[in-house]
């Protein structure tokens, strides 16, 4: 299962992935306590990236990528078992090289443990952000007073995601919701959330035949987009759910030439 390809059971994965991260949390969250002073970081990089000592505690860290590995097991027999006892025997290093490696990006640290362990190269990341997610929730509800604070351009303020939906208030006024750390923050000006593009024209935008509560805001100078909900508080969904159920306006951009498309 590729999870670049989207079809029924990569959804209905996703979902499962998403009730096993809230389990999770619950079961971490009595036992993690973060020390953040609103005046040490620097507002113009993410949070998550300055963190001077680990969010996660390695045990638990490894807890969480056991209990992901065996959702995907479950959903996908092939998935070989000697992954899974990999995942059991990480060592300390080697768990602190997962956390780095996925609140970083690093994707060619993943490529590479994928080849040396012999499965699908997409494996060891998507796992080790999936697992790491409940942990980044946490970060995000801790740093939520400061966050209006912070002015990063083109990323949510706590994990370094790039924006991919928000919900439009007053009618013009775009909350950015992040998938990833389920933070929310508030535009400071309308542009593009991407490069800060504000020229008049430069923006444009894109509705779907028969949902009135979506559209897409297209930038013709960076050439990417965000997907927008006009949603009242009581149908509020969480941001990754949101994202997921939304997979037809990532589509919809692709076919008109936006995002990133490979």
């Amino acid at each position: 299962m590729n999870p670049n390809v989207v079809t029924e059971e990569y959804v209905e994965l996703q979902k499962k992935i998403m009730i096993e991260q809230e389990n999770i949390k619950k079961i971490i969250q009595p036992l993690i306590q973060l020390h953040m002073s609103e005046e040490s970081f620097n507002y113009e990089i993410p949070v998550l990236p300055q963190l001077r000592s680990m969010p996660v505690p390695l045990p638990l860290y490894q807890d969480a990528l056991k209990n992901i590995s065996m959702v995907i097991k479950n959903e996908n027999p092939d998935l070989p078992e000697e992954f899974l006892q990999y995942i059991d025997n990480l060592a300390k290093e080697q768990l602190v090289n997962y956390i780095k490696g996925t609140i970083l990006f690093k994707t060619d640290f993943f490529q590479k443990e994928a080849r040396q362990i012999g499965i699908d190269p997409w494996l060891p990341h998507f796992i080790a952000e999936q697992a790491l997610r409940p942990f980044m929730h946490i970060v995000g509800e801790y740093c939520k007073p400061f966050l209006k604070h912070f002015d990063v351009m083109g990323t949510c303020p706590c994990c370094g995601e790039p924006p991919r939906i928000g919900k439009v208030e007053d009618g013009y006024l775009k909350v950015l919701l992040c998938p990833r750390c389920e933070s929310k923050w508030k535009q400071k000006k309308e542009s593009c959330v991407h490069c800060g593009e504000d020229r008049e024209g430069k923006l444009m935008y894109i509705s779907v035949e028969e949902e009135d509560n979506s559209f897409l805001e297209v930038c013709k100078t960076c050439r990417n987009y965000i997907k927008l909900f006009t949603l009242d508080s009581e149908n509020e969904k969480n941001a990754a759910l949101l994202d997921l159920e939304s997979l037809h306006l990532d589509f919809v951009a692709h076919e008109e030439g936006y995002g990133d498309q490979n």
